[in-house]
């Protein structure tokens, strides 16, 4: 007889390496998670395969296993989950209801310079490099209450500008899980939309704040490009697309410009290459200094 959790367990090891913990009789095994682990080994990445549910602790990624499956899998993997998924992981049709800001959102320049929620929120920012000109630009505010307390906010914006995402950043060390997501997909977004012009060099950068110091960058909110992503450049990006991943993450970079590097695009696509130690935010606007040939 078929043991179908010994399948899924083995193809999660083929998929993701060797596991962290694995507690059997809770149907509970944690790895590294590949969006942020960055070589840091936490084992933050917690799968429940009886659920069929994921969840990193960390970067706040989750949802069904199936999406998991789906982002890192194969072909063939995709195919024998598909024999396994449960009916309640399968597309329903549900009433989208439209995004809100979190309730307790508030602009920095509608609140007192003195309150301290206020000021820890904003030395968290000036301690990324952050200034008041970018935190203008972005509409970056903070939460002081409810499920989204104590975070930074970095909405996003769709080409009517209506709002499609926002990041919700702990600016506390302590927080276990940093980013807290909204329900809204973010692989069926293009983050803040709104802000990019198409007849510009366009920048691929990783996420929400490595795109606010450099202009006219699009956040893929991980080291992948959605297939969204992907048609909307194909289809609107009159210039140059230039791919700057974070110096660790050079690798996953390589890949997207590959992916993007054919048909009309063709010759259009440059990319970065960051020492190992560095990110977006530490060269900000001198780019230009780290582009390399892909021969």
């Amino acid at each position: 007889m078929i043991d179908e959790k010994e399948i899924l367990v083995e193809m999660l090891r083929d998929i993701l390496g060797k596991e962290k913990k694995h507690y059997e009789n809770h149907q509970q095994i944690s790895y590294n998670c590949l969006e942020c682990d960055e070589g840091r080994h936490k084992g933050n990445l917690e799968i429940n395969y009886g659920e069929h549910i994921f969840h990193c602790w960390s970067c706040g990624i989750s949802g069904p296993l199936g999406k998991l499956i789906d982002l890192y899998g194969n072909k063939k993997q995709k195919k024998v989950y598909n024999l396994f998924q449960p009916e309640k992981e399968k597309p329903k049709e549900k009433k989208k209801e439209k995004l809100k800001l979190p309730q307790s959102f508030t602009l920095f320049k509608d609140s007192s310079e003195v309150y301290p929620v206020r000021r820890q929120a904003y030395n968290y920012l000036k301690g990324r490099g952050i200034t008041d000109e970018i935190i203008d630009r972005y509409g970056i505010g903070f939460c002081d209450n409810g499920s989204f307390s104590g975070r930074i906010i970095i909405p996003s914006y769709d080409k009517n500008g209506e709002l499609n995402y926002f990041i919700a950043r702990s600016w506390d060390p302590r927080t276990k899980a940093k980013y807290k997501n909204p329900t809204a997909e973010k692989d069926k977004i293009i983050f803040n939309e709104s802000l990019i012009d198409w007849k510009k060099d366009i920048f691929l950068v990783e996420g929400a704040f490595d795109s606010v110091f450099v202009p006219n960058s699009i956040a893929m909110l991980g080291k992948h490009m959605s297939e969204l992503l992907f048609e909307t450049l194909y289809n609107n990006a009159k210039k140059n697309i230039i791919v700057a991943t974070d110096g660790d993450a050079f690798e996953a970079g390589l890949k997207i410009y590959n992916e993007l590097n054919g048909g009309d695009l063709y010759g259009r696509i440059k990319i970065v290459k960051l020492p190992l130690d560095k990110d977006i935010c530490d060269v900000k606007g001198l780019l230009d200094e780290y582009y390399i040939e892909i021969k």
